[in-house]
């Protein structure tokens, strides 16, 4: 029998379900199939339709839509913005112009580009920053369900696919300790820019936000993560000792003479992106775990 033109691609329907015609459930990376597209698409549609009902509470500026079509335009798109006294944009049709052809047929690194810059945008400019949350949630959703290997992660989209680790960096870049999360924000976007590689950096920030951390609990800002993981018992903090000997060899991995931290170390290209995401998300965990015990310290 000739394979015959499918109609519909319905996840959890009968067909799906049943083995005859199921959806998608390798991880997409490199290549994203019909429907993510389509589901990227009009997610992002519906975004900027909701915004850009009521710009002058969403963003306190008048006509935030055509703004928002010049700079996609001429920043994106790298077009000439043509426009005489008293026109401008309509967003939709600038959308189903531009975005969706690129949407449902350009590479998988221009759609999350393009995606990128749409989420950057309404961040920058928005009023309620709780909205831009709820924005980004949203295209995580649509990245669990469709097996996206890629997440938004403080405002950077990231190659990492394990909810936990995704979970660990989130919860770190939100502690309330300015230095720590300032370093640690540093490393996600370090590990984001896959075209501009510094993974070397990313594993420096990092550390450095581990010692930070620690920098705080010890009350003492001018001391090493050697040192102060030395002096975190003197603040009443217990660390099982395989822990804190992890910690200190991963120090050491960063601050000998042909360590990262130095000049002299490593080469960009001797540092993975996988050695990369490991140190972020291991150095996000010890935060978190430092910030929790810590807390229970003062409790």
């Amino acid at each position: 029998m000739p394979d015959r033109k499918r109609f519909i691609n319905v996840r959890g329907g009968y067909s799906d379900t049943s083995g005859i015609a199921p959806c998608n459930t390798e991880m997409q990376l490199y290549q994203f199939d019909k429907r993510t597209r389509m589901m990227i698409s009009n997610k992002t549609f519906d975004i900027l339709k909701n915004v850009f009902q009521n710009p002058e509470k969403m963003f306190m500026m008048r006509e935030a839509d055509s703004a928002f079509c010049e700079d996609v335009i001429s920043n994106v798109f790298i077009e000439p913005v043509r426009l005489l006294p008293g026109e401008s944009f309509n967003w939709s049709a600038v959308f189903k112009a531009k975005f969706d052809p690129v949407f449902f047929d350009a590479d998988y690194n221009e759609v999350l580009d393009l995606l990128w810059y749409v989420c950057k945008w309404i961040h920058d400019r928005m009023v309620n920053k709780k909205i831009n949350n709820v924005i980004y949630s949203a295209f995580n959703s649509i990245f669990e369900a469709e097996y996206v290997g890629y997440r938004f992660v403080d405002g950077q989209i990231i190659a990492i696919t394990d909810e936990q680790e995704i979970g660990e960096i989130e919860e770190a870049c939100c502690n309330p300790y300015k230095g720590c999360r300032s370093h640690l924000k540093k490393a996600v976007v370090f590990l984001a820019d896959r075209e501009n590689k510094d993974y070397k950096n990313c594993i420096k920030e990092s550390i450095c936000a581990v010692e930070s951390i620690c920098q705080v609990i010890t009350k003492n800002d001018k001391a090493t993560l050697g040192q102060a993981l030395k002096s975190l018992k003197d603040s009443g903090l217990k660390i099982h000792p395989a822990l804190e000997a992890a910690f200190s060899k991963l120090y050491g991995y960063t601050s000998d003479e042909g360590g990262i931290r130095h000049c002299e170390g490593m080469f960009e290209s001797d540092v993975s992106f996988e050695e990369a995401k490991f140190m972020l998300v291991s150095c996000s965990a010890f935060v978190n775990y430092l910030i929790a015990e810590s807390g229970k310290n003062h409790a």
